[in-house]
């Protein structure tokens, strides 16, 4: 009887860590404050800039694989439990945004979408063809995920996490830019985009606020995933701030734009919030509250962590 319990006392064992491991990365976000722990490989500086950034040639930077990012990952506890719970739209069960991973035909539509006036994505952003949301975690919290793209994309992350709380205080639910559209235009919004009883939508949705437009003007491939997933929200938003860095094959220079300079750190980070023209009010506005944020470490404030939102999105039901 005693050899028979042993193997089941093992399994009741592993069930019982797994259980104290979920439990511990499903803290409240409080509880998560005080159980962050220092990590083995903070990303904490900028990969070296595209060398053929002034000339047109194809870029000396290649992000990591989604492999090597995801293996110097320090798990952090959940800070905005949320996004790691799964979801119901309008009735229809849906992962979490923290755990949705893209299928090869979502991201063979992003990457053969075309921009509004008829270039390919991959040609817009010869760096959109890294971007997968594919971070290979398991069971990630939202730090995790931003900690992923830093080391995949090269960016310091306690910068990414700065920009985050600007965008959207991390919550991946969040819904940005009211604008009011055609009517044939609203419908291809989703659910939770449209507001009621109006002509108006919400543009940019997710925790990086990915923006798109419904002529593919901008965020062109990214509807749906941009909202679906945290990672591809992520991984989408860091591909542009190393687009705007580095110049990959002339890309950005093509604009036009007289003023642009690659290899600018905080201007990149500001072009995600408006990047032409290069240094415009908007952006350095922007940039400065980056700063901000990054200065104060809001991220880790006990008014950070106490956060949560009043509401949530037409349609959005937690099971």
């Amino acid at each position: 009887m005693r050899r028979a319990l042993k193997p089941l006392a093992v399994l009741v064992l592993a069930l019982v860590a797994v259980a104290a491991y979920l439990a511990w990365r499903r803290f409240d976000s409080a509880s998560a404050l005080a159980a962050r722990r220092p990590e083995s490989h903070p990303q904490t500086a900028w990969a070296a800039c595209n060398r053929n950034a002034r000339d047109g040639k194809a870029s000396t930077f290649q992000p990591l694989s989604d492999q090597a990012a995801a293996a110097l990952v320090s798990p952090e506890p959940e800070s905005r439990p949320d996004n790691a719970k799964p979801y119901r739209l309008a009735g229809r069960p849906l992962p979490s945004l923290n755990g949705y991973v893209p299928t090869p035909a979502q991201l063979a539509r992003f990457r053969s979408a075309h921009v509004s006036e008829g270039r390919g994505v991959l040609e817009f952003n010869p760096y959109f063809r890294y971007v997968d949301g594919r971070d290979g975690l398991w069971d990630p919290s939202t730090d995790d995920l931003v900690q992923w793209a830093a080391h995949k994309w090269g960016i310091p992350e306690d910068w990414l996490r700065a920009e985050y709380v600007v965008e959207s205080y991390w919550d991946g639910f969040h819904l940005g830019d009211n604008t009011a559209v055609t009517s044939g235009w609203y419908q291809r919004y989703p659910m939770q985009a449209q507001i009621p009883g109006t002509p108006s939508v919400y543009e940019s949705m997710g925790i990086t606020q990915v923006k798109w437009i419904a002529d593919n003007s901008v965020g062109a491939g990214a509807e749906p995933l941009r909202w679906q997933s945290t990672a591809f929200n992520i991984d989408y938003q860091a591909a542009m701030v190393r687009f705007y860095y580095d110049n990959p094959r002339g890309a950005r220079s093509s604009w036009s734009d007289t003023s642009y300079v690659p290899c600018q750190a905080w201007h990149s980070i500001g072009g995600w919030f408006e990047p032409y023209p290069w240094g415009n009010a908007g952006q350095t506005q922007y940039v400065a509250r980056v700063q901000q944020a990054l200065d104060e470490r809001e991220w880790l404030t006990q008014s950070f962590a106490d956060w949560s939102p009043s509401s949530f999105p037409r349609g959005i039901r937690f099971h």
